[in-house]
């Protein structure tokens, strides 16, 4: 063997990535796996056709058969040529969704060939070898799999996505980096409820806009967003995340979540929500991180619910809209915690009578809806006003112009909403009643 010949030899057989000694195959000492018997690879022959870059994966045996990663990088220099390497190992670079990138046969790294004291050959197998292995570089490649061939057993997976966005992080002009300026332009709260309701769920629709800056694209593009609720709401699920596939410079491109909150106190409550933008492809590099992130905070009222009993006695409950039925009588019932399914209890004398407004859901949640005509509350105790328990509480009687209600003649029920007070301050009330509507 010649000096040069001889020095690559010793270059590529530390690259190799190797196999099991295990396993039930064919041993590596035996004759026909013995890399010696091989003709050594001619690399400048395959020079040409090979990468200026390299993804390098560093292994350690440790006395075990299937090798342990130490180290995966992606270095500025070309990778070494496999014509002529023994079957030893196949190594299989693949892509995300599991396609081959690429596949050839290396040298096992347990394998160590020297030279004795009198410049003769030597060979043996070292159980804790470390080695590592060479493939060129593609932007593509998310795993690396190195298989024993006379074991077939799997030796190796690494993973080579850190490694690869390491690289183009470090080089973002290299043109295997896709170089993009991913932005969140804007996330905002697009449908929800004018109000909630204690102990009950509602759904929320959140929107975020993403951008691509540029100058390269399109980029995949995954949004990630978060939901914090604050004291006396509940927000499902905490996160969403979705991938925003070719997002082109200079577009934007939309995303949509629907979240589900709850009520658990009254009162205003908060909640909100983030939206994270970064970079799907290990090759992709994000210039400006300082513009990914954009939250928004919404507030919802969260009403207690209560009882109401329209035109109390009345069987059904009909309400004229002519002038003669401007003064329709109201009951809101006083009820303790889980009377009529209500899961807080309430007390109806302490309605501000002035904020009441009767009336179609849609109106009066609305801000619109009849006030009370006599701009006061009536507190009653009587069997008629709680039909069901008969109490003897004090309960809460207003009068409403009906007129004013914005009823339509195919309404079945009446809703009532106004504020109370207590100690603690003053919060949302929200209830509705069957009615037969009378043009």
């Amino acid at each position: 063997m010649t000096p040069n010949r001889r020095r690559l030899a010793w270059w590529l057989l530390p690259l190799a990535v190797g196999g099991a000694l295990w396993a039930g195959g064919p041993a590596l000492s035996e004759p026909g796996n013995d890399p010696a018997l091989e003709p050594i690879p001619d690399f400048v022959a395959d020079a040409a056709a090979d990468e200026a870059k390299s993804i390098v994966v560093r292994v350690a045996f440790n006395g075990r058969p299937n090798a342990t990663v130490t180290d995966v990088e992606v270095v500025d220099e070309r990778a070494p040529s496999h014509l002529g390497a023994p079957p030893l190992s196949k190594v299989d670079v693949l892509g995300e969704t599991g396609d081959l990138i690429q596949t050839f046969h290396d040298w096992h790294p347990m394998w160590e060939l020297g030279e004795d004291v009198a410049g003769g050959e030597t060979r043996r197998l070292n159980p804790q070898a470390k080695g590592r292995w060479i493939a060129p570089f593609d932007r593509d490649a998310t795993t690396i799999v190195v298989t024993d061939i006379a074991a077939e057993d799997e030796i190796v997976r690494a993973d080579l996505t850190d490694a690869i966005h390491e690289f183009c992080l470090a080089h973002p002009d290299d043109e295997d980096c896709l170089r993009a300026d991913l932005a969140v332009e804007a996330v905002g709260v697009t449908t929800a409820p004018p109000i909630g309701l204690v102990g009950q769920e509602a759904t929320i629709a959140v929107t975020s806009v993403v951008t691509n800056n540029g100058p390269d694209g399109p980029a995949d593009a995954g949004l990630t967003t978060t939901a914090v609720a604050g004291p006396g709401l509940t927000v499902t699920p905490a996160t969403q995340t979705a991938t925003l596939t070719g997002v082109a410079v200079g577009a934007d491109v939309t995303d949509t979540d629907q979240w589900t909150v709850r009520c658990d106190a009254p009162g205003q409550r908060t909640v909100t929500f983030t939206s994270t933008v970064a970079t799907v492809h290990a090759a992709d590099v994000d210039l400006v991180p300082a513009n990914n992130t954009r939250s928004t905070t919404h507030t919802i009222d969260c009403a207690v619910p209560v009882t109401v009993n329209i035109k109390p006695g009345g069987d059904p409950n009909s309400i004229n809209l002519r002038a003669g039925g401007n003064n329709a009588p109201l009951a809101v019932l006083t009820t303790a915690a889980g009377e009529y399914g209500n899961p807080l209890a309430f007390d109806a004398t302490t309605i501000v009578a002035t904020t009441a407004r009767f009336g179609d859901r849609a109106v009066v949640l609305g801000g619109g809806g009849g006030a009370e005509t006599h701009g006061r509350r009536h507190d009653e105790r009587s069997y008629e006003l709680d039909e069901r328990t008969r109490d003897a509480d004090l309960d809460a009687v207003l009068h409403f112009r009906a007129s004013e209600g914005g009823f339509t003649a195919d309404d079945t029920e009446g809703c009532l909403i106004g504020t109370f007070t207590t100690a603690a301050g003053s919060f949302t009330f929200f209830g509705c009643g069957p009615v037969r509507i009378v043009p």
